[in-house]
């Protein structure tokens, strides 16, 4: 289990994961010739970038000061890796599809999303946060579980 030194740090997290993501939606939009293909992860890409939007929010309420991004020593090599462990095998598996894969790139983009709500629900879970802070989590989590439910429903709807 990841220990935080306070909730603020946790959006910020979710925040990098969200940019990840969105990296990552614009590469295999790039890499897919079909223009469904790029039409979706297009989308996808933009979803992440409106999610990273929402935590920014919750951020500036729940820290009171703009977002860092940026941390010194130890601690910020910490968060980087919290922040991209989820996305790195998952990369690895988009890098290794063929091209022509869209549906299985989607199937990963769900696995992503399903491995952020556990990893939010585990540090609710685990962490002691005041009543705002889990419902502020609860937030991120709502908002992942959404992504989630319309990635299922891009999957079901398309064809490629």
């Amino acid at each position: 289990m990841f220990k935080f030194n306070n909730f603020a740090d946790v959006l910020e997290v979710a925040v990098r994961i969200e940019r990840q993501g969105t990296d990552l939606y614009n590469k295999l939009s790039a890499r897919h010739k079909s223009p469904r293909a790029k039409d979706v992860f297009s989308f996808l890409a933009a979803e992440e970038e409106k999610h990273a939007g929402v935590f920014r929010k919750m951020l500036q309420k729940a820290a009171d000061y703009p977002p860092r991004f940026n941390y010194p020593g130890e601690y910020g090599l910490f968060i980087e890796e919290v922040a991209s462990r989820l996305l790195d095998e998952i990369e690895k598996e988009i890098a290794s599809l063929p091209a022509n894969k869209e549906n299985d790139a989607l199937d990963i983009g769900i696995e992503l999303e399903k491995e952020t709500i556990l990893f939010y629900m585990e540090i609710k879970a685990e962490s002691k946060l005041s009543r705002e802070e889990g419902e502020m989590l609860q937030d991120v989590i709502d908002e992942e579980r959404l992504h989630w439910q319309k990635l299922l429903s891009l999957k079901n709807k398309l064809k490629f």
